[in-house]
């Protein structure tokens, strides 16, 4: 058990926290009442009294949401009752409340392992949907042929048996009663003490399924046969007359007159009784294969109609889709950072910044692609580091780049031209009015022989930057290198 204020773990035994202090005799009743509802909850699911486990489970989850095994209980008796939806729900939020060992992951693995599984589930609940939409609009036939599929689909999907078993029943037909009976005797195996289930069954109580016992009437009482009476020989009248001499018969025509009556009783009885009776058959085979084939159709026409609905949808999405991955991906920046890239840096110099870094915030700042930043405070964060980190990196590469030149700091003894190059060019990069970094920029060209190299440095810090310090300095080596 964990202690409500501070979350620490407490033996159940205990009445009061042993780190806050927080008295736990009501939060022991509270747990114990949940826990009370659970093992209800779990008898009740044994013995398949699903609905009675559903109201349980819901009033221990009432007492305590944290109660992990009454909510995977649950999902399960909703897994079972084909409502998956409810089932994932709950099993994610019981993986919420206890991210390790928990059953929840077995189950919700169990699903998504199989995708074609998954894809099933998805298309029952689509088609119930629709079914029942059908339904309230008044399309039954529609709406028996959508839910056919989904009680092929899931079997144990008890909404979708007790709706198609409700259409079977609003017909007249007695086969139709029969199918919606046998849907609801298959629903009530799932759950026994469903009520919906047990109301539409004793609608139907006077319809027998083949096999179901049935109470008969007592059969009427069987009269024995009267003993033969035996007759004496003399009581018998003419018991002693003679036999009168063999007479041979005389030819007749009553067997052949008899013969070709039947014959014509026969045909009679085939042209009135058994030819209409197979016209009759032949007729309502070809009435049930149209009807099979009108719904046939009627089917083919509304999985096209949902399968382009779904395809025009899909298309829709795949098009924004593509226009996000396009603005995501920072197209029609030249050269620049992804928008995830400038992301990145961004955050990257603000970590530096709060280090008071500003030498790395700046270099992690000039890697950001601006363009990419369309938040409005985005900008203004860029432009804020931006604003305190460059000028202090551009001063500090300047003082790197001078050391290098005159051979002293880390450099001392030994002046290295190139390297002062490379360190001057930064500070221009991140101060591009820097005119000290420009003047030594000039000087390094001019101790190296570049003579109109160091001349563009020194006529851009008198055309661009006639107030600066450096003006007088750069008119003497121009005048050094014949200006």
């Amino acid at each position: 058990m964990n202690c409500p204020r501070c979350n620490a773990k407490i033996a159940f035994t205990k009445t009061q926290c042993v780190h806050c202090g927080q008295d736990l005799s009501g939060y022991r009743k509270i747990i114990s009442i949940s826990n009370s509802c659970y093992n209800k909850g779990l008898e009740q699911a044994k013995v398949r009294d699903l609905s009675g486990a559903v109201f349980s489970l819901k009033k221990s989850l009432e007492f305590n949401k944290r109660n992990t095994d009454a909510r995977n209980l649950l999902g399960l008796i909703y897994f079972e009752e084909g409502e998956i939806v409810s089932a994932l729900s709950e099993w994610v939020i019981s993986k919420h409340f206890q991210a390790e060992n928990n059953d929840a992951d077995r189950y919700i693995g169990m699903i998504q392992s199989n995708p074609n599984r998954l894809e099933m589930y998805s298309q029952t609940i689509k088609k119930y949907n629709a079914a029942l939409f059908s339904a309230q609009h008044g399309d039954g036939d529609m709406a028996v042929i959508q839910l056919k599929k989904v009680v092929n689909m899931n079997p144990k999907f008890i909404r979708a048996s007790q709706l198609l078993a409700l259409l079977y029943m609003m017909t007249d037909k007695k086969e139709n009663k029969v199918r919606a009976k046998k849907l609801l005797v298959n629903a009530g195996k799932i759950d026994v003490t469903n009520t919906v289930t047990i109301r539409y069954l004793n609608e139907l109580s006077d319809i027998h399924l083949k096999g179901e016992t049935v109470e008969k009437a007592p059969a009427a009482v069987r009269k024995e046969p009267e003993a033969r009476k035996i007759v004496p020989q003399a009581e018998i009248p003419d018991a002693y007359k003679t036999i009168t001499p063999y007479k041979e018969e005389k030819p007749s025509v009553l067997p052949f007159i008899n013969v070709i009556v039947g014959v014509a009783i026969g045909m009679a009885l085939m042209g009135f009784l058994i030819i209409p009776h197979i016209q009759s058959k032949k007729s309502n085979q070809d009435n049930k294969d149209f009807k099979n084939y009108s719904e046939q159709m009627a089917e083919s026409n509304s999985d096209v109609s949902m399968l382009r609905n779904e395809n025009k949808k899909l298309t829709d999405e795949l098009e924004e889709l593509k226009k996000q991955n396009e603005e995501l991906e920072g197209k029609g920046t030249e050269g620049g950072a992804t928008f995830q890239e400038s992301y990145d840096f961004l955050a990257e110099a603000m970590q530096y910044y709060l280090d008071n870094d500003k030498e790395n915030a700046a270099k992690s700042l000039a890697k950001v692609n601006e363009e990419s930043l369309s938040a409005e405070k985005t900008k203004e964060l860029y432009d804020k580091i931006k604003e305190e980190t460059y000028e202090e990196a551009s001063n500090s590469f300047f003082v790197k780049g001078r050391d290098a030149y005159n051979g002293e700091g880390e450099y001392a003894g030994k002046k290295d031209y190139d390297k002062a190059i490379k360190l001057l060019e930064r500070a221009l990069e991140y101060g591009p009015d820097n005119t000290d970094a420009m003047y030594f920029l000039g000087r390094c060209y001019q101790q190296k022989s570049e003579p109109e190299k160091a001349k563009e440095y020194y006529n851009k810090i008198l055309e661009e930057y006639s107030d600066s310090p450096r003006v007088s300095e750069a008119q003497k080596r121009l005048r050094e290198l014949g200006e």
